[in-house]
């Protein structure tokens, strides 16, 4: 169905860090292409981007995407555009994730100053990271460093590590390579080392549910990266995660079999669990997907192992 070129601009919300506008940008070509219309920026402060409020006591759940919210709901933008593993997993009365663009790397990633695998950095070495997830994986794999909380986009914690603050950094690795800094990348982690977070790597297009063009931008949805990720954040709900849980979830899908693996730290009496469950996809792969990601959450609430 065609829904023909839009005269309006369709305004896209996004947070002003290098990295949102960048993904942003990608996003709003392809709901170009996809609308035939013209898509503009509207950037948005959110709770998130005031480093002055911990990320451990947010003042609302879901801190960089509340306020992107609030303005969607409002009217003042047609689509926000979220990181997804920062959106929280309730979902907002009102509103849908129209679309998830296909994703790109789920990785965490080692930026080190001399250039050294996780496995080769000295006895000690500081590893910058605010992410109890990281946190928790790192010292199971080296119980020998020191984790220095720290905060800031992309840019500030790769030159944290640059000027000797901390001899090392965990990233997403999505969001290096898209702002054009992935040579900063010393290596890819290895899943068995540190579990991806659910959905790390993927966007979440939402608009209001009722919005005339929700149908049209849904056009660029990927519907194995929304399979996947629905099983990932599936387990975020199972386990009752908050803002500071250490979970871990990372999908592949191979022809009709879904594959999950997922870890839980330091939650609901649970010290370290890791799961791997798979289902072969029938009629319906997102309930599939759903039913999986519970499964998963279970066995982890359950201590296993």
């Amino acid at each position: 169905m065609s829904h023909g070129p839009r005269t309006e601009p369709l305004r896209i919300g996004t947070r002003g860090s290098r990295l949102a506008v960048a993904q942003t940008l990608t996003v709003a070509e392809m709901i170009e292409d996809a609308t035939g219309g013209v898509a503009e920026l509207v950037r948005v402060r959110t709770e998130g981007d005031d480093l002055s409020i911990p990320l451990s006591a947010p003042p609302r759940p879901g801190a960089f995407a509340a306020r992107l919210r609030d303005v969607l709901s409002a009217g003042d933008v047609d689509v926000a555009v979220h990181s997804f593993k920062d959106l929280p997993f309730a979902p907002e009365p009102g509103l849908r994730v129209v679309a998830v663009p296909r994703r790109a790397s789920a990785l965490d990633a080692l930026v080190s100053r001399d250039r050294l695998g996780l496995a080769e950095l000295p006895a000690g070495a500081r590893v910058g990271t605010s992410s109890p997830r990281r946190a928790a994986a790192l010292l199971r794999a080296r119980p020998d460093l020191e984790i220095v909380p720290i905060r800031g986009n992309v840019d500030t914690r790769v030159r944290k590590v640059r000027t000797g603050e901390v001899d090392a950094a965990v990233l997403a690795a999505a969001g290096l390579q898209r702002i054009d800094r992935g040579e900063e990348i010393t290596a890819p982690i290895d899943p068995a080392v540190i579990v991806p977070a659910p959905a790390q790597g993927a966007l979440a297009v939402e608009m209001r549910a009722d919005h005339p063009m929700a149908d049209a931008v849904g056009a660029i949805d990927d519907a194995d990266t929304r399979l996947r990720v629905t099983a990932e954040r599936q387990v975020l709900t199972g386990v009752q995660a908050t803002c500071t849980t250490a979970v871990g979830a990372l999908s592949e899908l191979d022809g009709r079999t879904l594959r999950l693996v997922a870890d839980l730290s330091g939650h609901l009496g649970v010290d370290y669990a890791r799961v791997e469950v798979s289902a072969e996809l029938g009629d319906d792969p997102l309930a599939d997907a759903v039913a999986l990601g519970r499964r998963a959450a279970s066995e982890l609430l359950a201590g296993a192992r």
